[in-house]
């Protein structure tokens, strides 16, 4: 390869087939006479790869960027593409040749929109409660995203070894937020409701810094409003609002003091490509993927079933298991690439690279179809109480969540938010589910 700059015929070829891969699944969503495809979680994991794997690699190599933390990573970006393009291949057959459990119909619920507006409610509040307990008064600061130079002291209540549960809890408030829009979108009750519940939310995501819940969020709420519409998203929309997040996220990315909230003086003189760039310096995790597949096994071994012990270990808290694994099997891996722990310190990987590190490309493999699997099992049941309004919230944020999956290749961690994210959606639906309301779809 003469120019880096330019892709090799194999890089090429890799992402071409990506390309391609995403290119059929919209196709047949967007030929399909069914509406409701366009939703298909093989759509949104597309959407998600395309900002990793190709959007903003490909620009980054447009531009000559391929140094991170002083190493050249030109040569680890075919890894990177391969497997995406292994990992997406694998997902669809997962999701496409698969059996998968047939769903009841005697199951379906479908509560009216007050209902869930009151569910809504009661998981912010508690959600809110929760995370008070451990930040106390700062909460006030965290609701404030832009702070006034006097950032209280967190002075919240010692829960020893329960308090990272606590502090989970803060993410209750993204599905009672969808389960409160979703109402309001049938019903245009409760605004001041929606809008305040709206308000605290962003406010503390932005405030703590991680950008990943506000597209949580802001995703789940853009699609339900054309879902319980009954539309298909068009696609100037979804380009508008795909720039608009990466803006957003930019400018945060530029400004944010985790914990801290936004230090506007550090906008001074940006331009609107600056936020831009910055927005996309979140997929640069991309670089850092291919550098650890690269790596592995040469200069660092495979990590067998790690990620599983760590994931059955994660929710115990470590007051009461010193020892227990943790994300040393990521850190090292990063390190080993990078040449030390210090120089890798906040590098992260996507889930396929965690995947490859258990045993390779059959780990991969392997992986990817099951996660493409429990997709069309989560598709299926869908498919079933699609004209529901509760299922469709369900739906639509466990869909989007798919976007913690990618991006954050940490399998414990993963879990464990999808515990305080999702669960509770599916844990309220299943304690009310029973025979079909007369309210309900057949």
């Amino acid at each position: 390869m003469t120019d880096p700059s330019q892709l090799s015929l194999d890089e090429f070829l890799l992402v071409g087939g990506l390309i391609l891969l995403i290119g059929w699944q919209v196709q047949r969503a967007l030929g399909s006479a069914d509406w409701i495809e366009i939703y298909s979680p093989t759509i949104i994991l597309a959407m998600v790869l395309s900002y990793y794997c190709l959007l903003g690699p490909l620009l980054a190599l447009a531009k000559g960027e391929w140094f991170d933390r002083g190493i050249n990573i030109r040569d680890a970006m075919i890894w990177g593409w391969g497997g995406a393009v292994v990992f997406y291949a694998s997902v669809l057959v997962g999701f496409n040749q698969l059996d998968t459990p047939r769903f009841q119909k005697h199951f379906l619920l479908d509560p009216e929109p007050e209902g869930l507006h009151r569910l809504g409610t009661r998981l912010c509040v508690l959600g809110l409660v929760m995370f008070t307990c451990v930040v106390g008064w700062r909460i006030f600061s965290l609701i404030s995203p832009v702070p006034d130079g006097a950032v209280q002291q967190e002075t919240g209540l010692d829960l020893g070894a329960i308090a990272n549960y606590f502090a989970y809890a803060v993410n209750l408030l993204i599905p009672g937020i969808i389960l409160i829009w979703a109402s309001w979108v049938r019903t245009r009750r409760h605004t001041p409701a929606l809008i305040g519940w709206l308000l605290i939310a962003v406010g503390i995501y932005t405030s703590l810094g991680f950008r990943w819940r506000l597209a949580i969020l802001v995703g789940p709420m853009v699609l339900l409003w054309f879902l319980v519409r009954r539309q298909r998203p068009g696609i100037a929309v979804v380009a508008a609002a795909v720039v608009v997040l990466i803006l957003v996220s930019g400018l945060i990315g530029l400004s944010r003091d985790y914990g801290q909230g936004l230090n506007t003086s550090s906008l001074e003189g940006r331009t609107a490509q600056d936020y831009f760039d910055s927005g996309l310096v979140e997929s640069g995790v991309f670089f850092t993927t291919g550098g650890v597949m690269q790596t592995t096994p040469k200069g660092y071994p495979f990590v067998g079933v790690d990620p599983l012990v760590a994931t059955l270990l994660f929710p115990i808290p470590r007051e009461f298991y010193p020892d227990k694994q943790s994300a040393e099997y990521v850190t090292n891996a990063t390190a080993a690439f990078y040449g030390s722990a210090n120089r890798a310190s906040g590098s992260a990987i996507l889930n396929y690279a965690e995947y490859y590190l258990m045993a390779g490309w059959p780990s991969l493999i392997g992986l990817s179809v099951l996660l493409g699997w429990l997709m069309r099992c989560l598709w299926n049941w869908f498919l079933l109480r699609r004209h529901e309004l509760f299922a469709q919230c369900i739906y639509i944020l466990s869909a989007c969540f798919l976007y913690v999956v990618v991006s954050r290749g940490y399998l414990p961690l993963v879990v464990m938010l999808f515990g305080f994210t999702v669960w509770p959606l599916f844990w309220l639906y299943g304690r009310g589910s029973g025979p079909p309301t007369s309210g309900s779809s057949p």
